[in-house]
């Protein structure tokens, strides 16, 4: 029974720790992310839960037994190839270590460029190649669990003239993934220390161009249960974000590299109220901070006490509010507003009814917002072959070209995924976001604005699996047009290519 108490104080703790820390552990897939990430090739392993938009079948499997025909005595072509790919794979599996390599070959259109120009008709497709290596390790040692992650790809177009996938340094872009995870779990002590990388080229809605993103991020708690009622634990979060070589039309004025790094701290303590109701005082710190190449810079820190209560309505249903005070200071910031002491708050909910359903939302008013932070997460695996995803957001931080500014992005993406007949699926997703530029100086950068107010995209994926390590993916997205004009032209793109995976 004490063994029972003391898992439910760990899991009710663990519930508030993660609705306080949404911005550091982001899970909501954005359409800015989903555009930006769309030319990168294979895996993306500084998310635990890989987003389905970027897998291929949305995330539907379909195994291959490769086994023989009744009566047949001899192996065909397909099966030879299959024991061959078999045998090539165990060979890339070291106990706990597993690597993975792949290759993708095909053929793309695109009528989008990577400034914003219009491009002639030769650069307008172009036969391409992306190698791609990932590996990945899982092992527990005792009461310690690490695992980490790491995938790369590299995408290489043939034709020179090609200039949808960027100019320059970016003209055959790599993208690097990585993330890690250790944890300690004794009868009274645990401590959890993720972390998570990324880099690459792509289309930023924002900018209106392509640029290079860098990001990193960390954060590590620790919890210990001092009696059946009562435990105690602290946090600690970082995470950096770099955008810089970004690329302008001709006569155009360059953007400048824009660096952001936010860090936060906490200090908390729990009481089990009863079994399936805990209470928590939390304590915590943060700061923003912006720097521009120009040398502008500014900053925002935060310092906010809250009362949590989660209840635990059902093993799989849980719900956690709470509120307080919080004041909040400017950093290099001339006449500022939204500054000063106001209330903050937070509510979660968590519902996870089956393995092939969940929920999860968030609506949270906390730290150096200026506005109330939204998120939602749902899927629903309808059947073996049916699968639909949805994010819903609003989330905010400093821009990226204009000083003294937030952006305040809303949003939602869907994805449906149908397995037609065997071996074949199609992926359907779509999205929608809005931006809101809020000036945080009341006599500066007032009328700052950037990117397109309204932004959407669709994606139509036709996936044929041939065999297990081999398919045929031809995708179609179209998206909104460049810049801020209403009247831009839509963008189109088009790929087929054959994918290999061992």
């Amino acid at each position: 029974m004490l063994k029972a108490v003391k898992l439910l104080i760990c899991c009710l703790a663990l519930l508030a720790y993660l609705s306080l820390h949404q911005a550091t552990a982001q899970t909501v897939l954005t359409v800015r992310e989903a555009e930006f990430r769309s030319r990168w090739a294979g895996p993306q392993e500084d998310r635990e839960i890989t987003p389905q938009y970027f897998e291929p079948d949305g995330g539907l499997t379909e195994k291959e037994t490769g086994e023989a025909p009744p009566g047949q005595t001899f192996a065909t072509l397909s099966e030879n190839m299959d024991r061959l790919a078999d045998n090539f794979r165990r060979r890339l599996h070291f106990g706990p270590l597993e690597f993975s390599l792949g290759l993708t070959s095909g053929w793309e259109y695109s009528s989008q460029t990577s400034t914003g120009e219009a491009a002639n008709s030769a650069g307008r497709t172009s036969l391409f190649s992306s190698p791609t290596f990932a590996a990945n390790y899982e092992r527990e040692i005792g009461l310690w669990s690490i695992g980490a992650r790491f995938a790369s790809g590299y995408t290489y177009y043939f034709n020179q003239d090609y200039t949808a996938a960027g100019q320059g340094s970016q003209r055959n872009p790599i993208s690097m993934t990585a993330g890690i995870n250790i944890g300690y779990n004794s009868t009274r002590l645990t401590l959890s220390l993720s972390a998570s990388a990324s880099t690459g080229s792509g289309y930023d809605i924002i900018t209106g161009s392509n640029n290079l993103q860098t990001s990193a991020s960390t954060s590590l708690s620790a919890r210990y249960i001092i009696n059946d009622s009562v435990s105690a634990g602290a946090a600690a979060s970082l995470s950096y974000t770099k955008t810089s070589d970004a690329q302008v039309a001709t006569g155009q004025v360059s953007q400048p590299n824009s660096n952001t790094l936010n860090v936060g701290i906490s200090a908390f303590a729990d009481y089990l109220l009863t079994p399936k109701t805990n209470l928590r005082f939390i304590l915590s710190a943060g700061e923003d901070l912006q720097t521009l190449q120009n040398g502008l810079d500014g900053g925002r820190r935060s310092v906010d006490a809250m009362l949590m209560v989660t209840y635990q309505i059902a093993p799989k249903f849980s719900v956690d509010a709470g509120g307080g005070v919080g004041y909040v200071s400017d950093q290099d910031i001339a006449n500022p507003k939204d500054v000063g002491l106001r209330p903050v708050y937070n509510l979660g909910i968590s519902y996870t009814p089956t393995e092939k359903t969940y929920f999860k939302t968030t609506y949270s008013f906390q730290g150096t917002d200026i506005r109330p932070n939204f998120s939602l997460v749902a899927g629903w695996n309808a059947r073996q072959k049916t699968r639909l995803s949805l994010s819903v957001y609003q989330n905010q931080g400093f821009s990226n070209l204009s000083p003294d500014q937030y952006n305040v992005t809303r949003g939602a993406l869907i994805t449906v995924s149908q397995t037609l007949i065997k071996g074949i699926s199609l992926s359907l997703s779509g999205g929608y976001e809005q931006t809101e530029y809020v000036a945080l100086s009341s006599t500066e950068n007032t009328n700052a604005t950037e990117g397109p107010p309204d932004y959407f995209l669709t994606s139509a994926t036709l996936s044929w699996r041939l065999r297990e390590w081999a398919s045929w993916q031809n995708t179609m997205m179209v998206t909104s047009g460049q810049g801020n004009s209403p009247g831009s032209d839509l963008q189109t793109r088009f790929s087929s290519s054959l994918n290999l995976n061992f």
